[in-house]
């Protein structure tokens, strides 16, 4: 398959609104999809952190799009030019949560969104995260910081506190990691 026309719809100060033409079995199609423009490498971090303790750090995110919390790993976009996706990732982890990584071990990369946008994220885990205080938190993120037990996880993630929901990367990520024995 191969895009034959892009055509801008939309333009705004982040996100850009394009439709995609392709060909398939002689015919015609369309599809509408999202680009950031405020990202460079992959697009985005996703940072499984494991304090010493063996506790999960999570975030209660507000999401505007779902108008709702969501249990999520804490992430960022990767929108300083120039900047690593590894030194975003120990940035974004800080400025969220307080902890700092001194070790990042890169996981995997994935597709965010593949019906909506081509942004992909690449996650790293964190083994013996520290807190050393919340330095800089971006007043228009509200954001929980959660700690759960590797122990009780599953318990977790199946009794949601109230009025959240579950982004299912959380159990997919925490699978990888169990069969590669990092967690």
């Amino acid at each position: 398959m191969k895009i034959t026309k892009r055509e801008i719809v939309f333009e705004g100060k982040h996100l850009r609104l394009l439709k995609k033409y392709f060909k398939h079995l002689g015919k015609e199609y369309v599809w509408e999809t999202v680009e950031r423009k405020n990202i460079y490498n992959s697009g985005a971090v996703v940072i499984v952190a494991l304090t010493k303790e063996r506790e999960l750090i999570l975030e209660k995110n507000w999401r505007a799009p779902l108008e709702n919390f969501v249990i999520q790993f804490p992430a960022g976009l990767t929108d300083i030019e120039g900047e690593s996706e590894e030194d975003t990732a120990r940035r974004e982890l800080l400025e969220e949560t307080g902890y700092r990584a001194e070790e990042l071990i890169n996981i995997i990369s994935t597709p965010l969104s593949p019906a909506l946008t081509p942004t992909r994220a690449t996650y790293f885990f964190a083994p013996r995260v520290e807190f050393v205080g919340i330095s800089k938190k971006d007043t228009a993120e509200v954001i929980e910081v959660l700690k759960v037990s590797v122990n009780k996880i599953d318990d977790f993630l199946i009794n949601l506190p109230k009025n959240t929901e579950l982004d299912l990367r959380v159990p997919g990520i925490i699978w990888i990691l169990e069969k590669k024995k990092l967690i």
